[in-house]
């Protein structure tokens, strides 16, 4: 009677390499979805007003969740003190790096996705030269700073100006107020021909 035996190795190699194709694409899910969320930020936070104690306590919870986590590593403790204080600050950088690249980019989130109704009111603006920043661009030509009433900040967009219109003083907006923010959804300026 002829004996089959059962090679155990080539079943534990496939498994092995099931594994790490599954690790990699989830991987690769969770880049691409943190990718997307930045650059959805990033479009959206000129229409953003984030309030200066939200924008500070994220900025704060960030280091002290990078300085914790840097620290953490218990095998670091076995190496000479100087090369310890050189990977314990690389480590406290990149972390610090992602974690602000992530807590930026949450308040944007949240004020957007924040199930409130919108306002309809009319303010003031203003326009400036130059505008607002758009990045390594230089900044716009001009800009519209448009008073949000309910907390007095600014929402700073670029604008091109006609010049067959005289702009006014005057817009009626739509602005999403929530407790971390506000976002404005839609303007209209009030303006008359030369």
């Amino acid at each position: 009677m002829p004996q089959n035996f059962k090679n155990y190795n080539q079943d534990l190699l496939k498994k092995v390499v099931l594994k790490k194709n599954i690790t990699a694409i989830v991987q690769l899910s969770v880049a691409l979805l943190f990718i997307l969320n930045i650059l959805f930020a990033l479009r959206l936070h000129q229409r953003t007003i984030i309030f200066p104690k939200i924008e500070f306590s994220f900025f704060s919870v960030a280091i002290m969740l990078s300085f914790l986590l840097a620290f953490s590593r218990k095998k670091m403790l076995k190496k000479p003190f100087l090369e310890r204080i050189k990977q314990y600050l690389a480590r406290a950088f990149m972390i610090f790096s992602f974690n602000l690249l992530i807590f930026l980019g949450i308040p944007i989130d949240i004020i957007y996705f924040y199930p409130t109704e919108s306002k309809i009111y009319t303010t003031e603006y203003k326009i400036t030269a130059p505008g607002p920043s758009r990045g390594k661009h230089g900044h716009c030509k001009n800009g519209l700073k448009i008073l949000d009433k309910d907390n007095n900040y600014f929402f700073f967009l670029c604008i091109n100006l006609n010049d067959k219109i005289k702009y006014g003083t005057k817009a009626q907006v739509r602005v999403k107020e929530t407790p971390i923010g506000s976002y404005l959804i839609d303007y209209k300026l009030f303006v008359t021909s030369k």
